[in-house]
């Protein structure tokens, strides 16, 4: 029973009190307002004394703006007031120049303005590439770098690396970027940032630049396309120069072969005919000395012989009726020839 319920009884008894139902005091102690006050500091603290550094990122402790140190990936404690910046040094982000990705695989939307570029020949080209770059010092990288553009375009960094890859063009010449100097040029662009980079500490390194297309303005895509075609025709008519040059030096070096060994073969035989000649002279000198008389016979007879050999004999009777009777043999010494 409640007590109202009891005093109501009393009254209809004929009592006179009632008793009225308050609604209970709350009155707490000094003591319990210091330890609920204790209790929700401590909470506070305790979920703003730890935090998480992910996988591949850096962390950089400030309080009230001044710089306390880092942290490396992990579970760390820190002061409720400290304030954590973290940063992904893994990750590899991109500038894109001439031609930006409207929808990531699908569509590319064109800025012939960024294209625009001017070699060391005076020459406008039409070129688009990308930097590929990632955090190398996350505390570098956040006093230079903790604005941002708008749509994180990092206005500063694309900034100078735009300008050096214009400097790059700008060493070399039109036909070389746009025949065989795609790869120099991207090599050359990316040592030049870089140096740009590592001297301004901004903390910024560059993984790669790639250049994705080159090509000539519209309004001189006709002529270029005329100077290629005569370029080509010019290189087709060296090449069978070359090709005709070189079959004909063939043919007079095997030529030329064919008369050195004809006049090799020549002199061998000039020379076995010298040394028989000589040999013959010096047995008939040796003979000369022994019997004078028989080798001067011996040499009349060789001539007469050689002589008469090369005669016509022509027979004539007086008539007019010649016969001819062609060579006639000659006997001498009893041989006939």
């Amino acid at each position: 029973m409640k007590i109202s319920d009891f005093f109501n009884m009393n009254k209809a008894r004929g009592g006179e009190e009632v008793w009225e139902e308050r609604p209970p005091s709350l009155n707490f102690s000094p003591k319990i307002l210091i330890a609920l006050a204790a209790i929700v500091v401590a909470a506070f603290a305790a979920t703003h004394s730890f935090y998480t550094v992910p996988l591949g990122s850096h962390a950089l402790l400030f309080s009230f703006g001044r710089y306390l140190g880092d942290a490396e990936q992990g579970l760390h404690f820190k002061t409720p007031w400290t304030e954590v910046v973290k940063f992904d040094v893994q990750e590899i982000r991109r500038f894109e120049f001439g031609e930006k990705t409207e929808s990531p695989g699908s569509r590319y939307i064109q800025d012939e303005s960024e294209q625009k570029m001017v070699t060391a020949d005076s020459k406008i080209l039409l070129i688009s590439w990308v930097a590929q770059w990632r955090i190398s010092d996350p505390y570098q990288y956040f006093i230079t770098n903790n604005v941002e553009s708008e749509n994180n375009n990092y206005r500063l960094i694309s900034g100078l690396a735009e300008a050096d890859f214009r400097k790059e063009v700008a060493s070399m010449k039109y036909e070389e970027i746009l025949t065989t100097g795609k790869v120099t040029l991207s090599v050359n662009a990316k040592t030049r940032i870089t140096n740009t980079f590592n001297q301004l500490k901004i903390g910024v390194s560059i993984v790669d630049v790639l250049i994705s297309e080159v090509k000539v303005p519209p309004s001189v895509q006709a002529s270029y396309n005329d100077v290629e075609t005569a370029k080509q025709a010019k290189t087709s008519a060296i090449n069978e120069a070359e090709a005709y040059a070189n079959k004909t030096i063939e043919e007079a070096k095997g030529k030329a072969q064919v008369a050195m060994n004809d006049s090799e073969a020549y002199k061998v035989n000039k020379v076995a005919d010298a040394t028989a000649t000589s040999t013959r002279l010096m047995s008939l000198n040796e003979m000369y000395m022994t019997n004078p008389e028989l080798v001067r016979t011996n040499l009349w007879y060789e001539n007469v012989e050689e002589i008469l050999g090369r005669l016509n004999i022509v027979f004539v009777d007086g008539s007019n009726n010649n016969v001819f009777l062609g060579e006639v043999p000659i006997v001498v010494n009893g041989n006939e020839n």
